[in-house]
């Protein structure tokens, strides 16, 4: 047995989650399991602390989960003779379902282990778990031991019923709220049995993201069953090697190029919204093909229409169950459900499938200048290497789809958005508009000669920043303002309160296109208070790349037609991978 190796449970957070299930989709038979089946089965046994995962340092090497069960069920099981029934009241078995191991000289004392968390009670289990080549033979051991040293192994206690936070509830609101109450501060916030440390002055966020980047990790353990080993999940330099390989497509090199592209996406979104006939309409929809189209064609050379026709309404599934496993911390009931999870796991299916299509298609067809041959390449050139070398092709072409799309699509909502509900400024963009390019189609230097156009950008992106939340795993313990920080704290930098911050934002409520004149009075100082795109190494690589598709989108969009509120939209937020309103941008589009 490995001499460092240490066993334990996991504390019932969706990190430990997400951790699971990554360690365990590396081994047959998890790696080719209908993913609904193994996260159910994880998902409790992470929550009721059934498992008990083998450590070597920081790193899992082994994994074991096991169901409650009876005598009579577990030997039924044991022998295939019957399917394993699950009893939690009367149970006087247990039966590991879920077992894996990178090492096998620690299999041994994992079973130990699973048997001290189980005392005075058969522990019924499979020979082989991995290697379907074997048959499985029964074997079964009654457990006389006591309970395990509380130093070594800790149970963990059910799960609190109470009820769900408001941060958790509606993240975005509740951080809305914290700004204008408490601008500024950095404050530790109760949820469910657990806290998290929420940052809202910029000089700490800094800190956070760029100062002591080290310490604090990403936090994305939610989007890792869907998204696997990529740009988004990883950090540290497998994050970095993964960042070199894409990061010149998402901010393009050929910028006439992808301006080409962009422009001729944006007039057919133009003339989608023209198609619904002036009838009140929720357009996140069209705004979201229209973006996953300008990513599909810039960075993988390839018309939406070629990956199906469900491709785009694909995305929201999977984003919405992520983000609803997000706040599923001890003590706070979960937002998501079998119904959430199959959904997403279906949608999952359909676009893995479309993206293997679309990459045999490339590797018949021949290399392209763009990032789908960037990455099938590396992927192919590190498949025999170290796994933390190793490019995960399908979760990084996912990433770059949701990455490269949603957050563009929820800004761009939300400008369409200000605009219906601000008529005469609409009509003042569209006659600046009209002035400086005409019917031309602009260019790069034609962005910047439209007075209020990046103006009018980035006070979207300072009240409604679509990455709100930039959530960070402490490592080591720190000194946030007059915060102590402690290894496994959560620390959220809230880009909702460093946007109203008054400090920085004179009447930051107030929508205010002044703030950002290129000539004004403070800019340079307001721009540390500026954090849309994140900050520091991990800054959104399609910062760039987003602002020209805003740009050239409102350009066409308003030359169309003329945007009419169709009723008072909620201030209320749906947050996923970025924030949109709750329901959806509903307006009316009048053809001019």
């Amino acid at each position: 047995m490995k001499r460092n190796a240490k066993f334990k449970t996991m504390p019932a957070t969706l990190e430990s989650f997400g951790a699971a299930l990554d360690f365990l989709s590396r081994f047959e038979p998890f790696s080719t399991t209908n993913l609904d089946t193994i996260a159910r089965a994880v998902r409790r046994q992470i929550l009721n602390g059934e498992h008990v995962v083998t450590y070597d340092g920081d790193r899992i090497i082994g994994y074991a989960g096991w169901l409650p069960t009876t005598q009579q069920s577990g030997d039924a099981w044991a022998d295939d003779r019957g399917e394993l029934e699950p009893s939690d009241t009367d149970a006087d078995a247990a039966a590991l379902t879920t077992v894996a191991v990178e090492d096998p000289t620690i299999t041994l004392g994992l079973m130990r282990a699973c048997r001290d968390l189980n005392p005075g009670i058969r522990v019924f289990f499979k020979r082989a778990y991995g290697n379907r080549g074997r048959g499985a033979r029964k074997a079964s051991v009654l457990n006389t031991t006591g309970s395990a040293p509380a130093e070594r192994l800790e149970k963990r206690k059910p799960t609190s019923t109470a009820p769900r936070p408001a941060i958790a509830d509606d993240p975005c609101l509740f951080l809305y709220a914290l700004a204008e109450q408490h601008p500024g501060e950095t404050m530790r916030i109760p949820v469910g049995e657990t806290s998290v440390v929420i940052v809202q002055d910029p000089a700490l966020a800094a800190r956070v993201l760029v100062g002591n980047l080290g310490n604090y990790t990403k936090n994305f353990a939610s989007f890792t069953p869907f998204f696997g080993r990529s740009r988004l999940t990883l950090d540290g330099e497998a994050w970095r090697h993964s960042q070199r390989i894409s990061q010149s497509f998402i901010a393009p090199h050929d910028t006439a190029r992808a301006l080409a592209l962009v422009a001729g996406i944006y007039d057919d979104f133009a003339d989608a919204l023209l198609a619904t006939g002036g009838a009140p309409t929720v357009i996140d929809g069209l705004i979201d093909r229209a973006a996953v189209a300008a990513l599909t064609e810039v960075a993988f050379s390839t018309p939406l229409d070629v990956l199906g026709s469900s491709f785009a309404e694909d995305l929201r599934p999977i984003i919405r169950y992520a983000a609803a496993r997000t706040w599923d911390l001890p003590g706070v009931p979960s937002g998501a459900d079998s119904a959430m999870l199959a959904h997403a796991q279906s949608a999952t299916d359909r676009i893995r499938a479309a993206m293997a299509a679309l990459v045999e298609h490339r590797r018949t067809s021949g290399p392209e200048n763009d990032a789908l041959s960037a990455l099938i390449a590396a992927a192919d050139e590190t498949q025999s290497g170290p796994e933390e070398t190793r490019i995960d092709l399908a979760g990084e072409l996912l990433t770059l789809v949701v990455a490269g799309s949603d957050t563009t699509s929820a800004a761009l909502g939300w400008a369409l958005s200000v605009l219906a509900s601000a008529p005469d400024f609409q009509d003042q963009l569209r006659e600046e508009i009209r002035a400086t390019i005409g019917d031309h189609d602009p260019s790069m230097a034609d962005f910047d000669r439209i007075p209020s156009l990046r103006p009018f950008i980035d006070e979207i992106l300072r009240v409604f920043p679509p990455v709100a939340i930039l959530s960070r795993f402490a490592q080591a313990s720190d000194m946030i303002g007059n915060e102590a920080i402690v290894p496994g704290d959560r620390v959220l930098v809230s880009v909702i309160g460093l946007h109203q911050n008054p400090s920085a934002w004179d009447a930051p409520r107030e929508f205010r296109i002044d703030r950002h004149d290129p000539h004004g009075e403070g800019r340079a100082d307001r721009k540390s208070n500026f954090m849309a795109f994140s900050a520091g190494p991990r800054i959104c690589g399609g910062a760039r790349f987003a602002q020209i598709e805003m740009a050239t989108a409102l350009i066409k969009v308003l030359r169309k037609s003329r945007l009419e509120l169709a009723e008072p939209l909620p201030f209320a937020f749906e947050w996923g991978a970025s924030m949109r309103r709750r329901g959806g941008q509903k307006m009316k589009i009048i053809a001019l």
